[in-house]
């Protein structure tokens, strides 16, 4: 994507008030805000600790410029910030491959066994769990973490977050594998630790839930070697823990009803950590992929009205790299006619290109 540029002025019109928050890709400057944002969640993706972080934001940097050697390197971290004070209030990433042969994807499979005995007359039906590999993984989507402060904020910040992915997912699919998961976060202890790893991981392993996770992000040798490959019948296991299996935690459903009104399901996997599950879908079955579109910018005509306008979510790249924001446009054909102090706050051109999608 490309457009011309220009100095952006300050929001003080009221036909760009809707713009508070500006979409882009992190850059080492706010390391600080994004693990303070890491740190309150604890997400899967998200490193806590400045040097992983750094090498984040660096490889993220040369993903989004196309400059690592392979693509399936790649990884993207999105930052929303809020324009007036410069504060980052939340983060999401795209990861162009989780699952290679120097560091499979694991996870549990689920299924069920059933059994009858003729002299009880009783049948059970036994849910199991199958440690499995993937040497060939999909694209994963994850890292998102709203600021507390801002959650229920009339801008919606978490589906800004959540749905840049797939706008730029859709503006750049060679990038990208054919299928997409998600990891959700399942319910945690007060403490944020697992109580299924409690049951099983650490039994296996001699490890807590962080060492682990720790460990997991840089090696993932010890799961194939420690952990058991035989099934597990999860009656075997106390109920709380059989009843966390493949839910997700309260924080994490807004997100997960996100997902699941673009398409992503429930894969039948959950995470062997602390069996939260995985989500997914084929790219091309994404209600955003589907229904992406690139438009050339015009000037919006107020005769034209706005009962006609369209919310979506734009993204474009420019000298300073991705930029993102979600606005009131009309379509019509490739034409996007937006009014001229929106662009102009943008530092858009009329002329320019962007990437959008639908803001659901």
């Amino acid at each position: 994507m490309s457009s011309a540029f220009t100095p952006a002025p300050r929001l003080t019109e009221p036909s760009v008030a809707s713009l508070s928050f500006l979409l882009r890709e992190a850059v080492p400057a706010d390391a600080p805000q994004v693990i303070r944002l890491a740190r309150l969640l604890g997400s899967t993706n998200l490193p806590t600790e400045e040097d992983d972080l750094a090498a984040l934001i660096q490889q993220s940097s040369r993903s989004f410029r196309g400059q690592v050697q392979d693509w399936r390197d790649g990884v993207y971290l999105f930052v929303l910030e809020e324009r007036a004070t410069g504060r980052v209030v939340g983060t999401s990433m795209l990861i162009a491959k989780h699952g290679t042969p120097e560091a499979p994807h694991f996870y549990l499979e689920m299924a069920t066994d059933q059994r009858y005995s003729k002299t009880l007359k009783k049948m059970f039906h036994h849910t199991y769990l199958t440690l499995r590999r993937c040497l060939d993984g999909p694209t994963e989507v994850g890292g998102l973490v709203v600021d507390p402060a801002y959650r229920q904020h009339p801008a919606k910040i978490g589906s800004q977050l959540s749905f840049v992915r797939f706008l730029y997912l859709a503006a750049y699919p060679e990038r990208f594998e054919h299928e997409v998961v998600a990891e959700m976060l399942p319910p945690l202890t007060a403490e944020q630790e697992s109580l299924f790893w409690e049951c099983y991981g650490k039994r296996v392993t001699g490890l807590s839930f962080r060492e682990a996770d720790q460990l997991s992000r840089k090696d993932k040798e010890f799961i194939d070697a420690l952990f058991p490959p035989i099934p597990i019948y999860t009656c075997m296991l106390p109920l709380e823990v059989q009843q966390q299996i493949g839910k997700v935690g309260p924080e994490t459903q807004g997100a997960l009803r996100l997902l699941e009104k673009i398409g992503l399901r429930f894969l039948g996997h959950v995470d062997p950590f602390d069996a939260g599950p995985y989500y997914g879908a084929n790219v091309k079955d994404i209600l955003l992929v589907q229904q992406y579109r690139r438009y050339q910018l015009a000037l919006g005509r107020d005769e034209r009205g706005g009962a006609r306008q369209t919310e979506l979510l734009i993204g474009w790249d420019g000298p300073t790299g991705f930029r993102g924001t979600r606005i009131c446009a009309r379509a019509e054909n490739s034409l996007l006619y937006c009014p001229p102090a929106v662009l102009t706050a943008l530092g858009l051109q009329e002329g320019g290109e962007v990437g959008a999608v639908p803001f659901l």
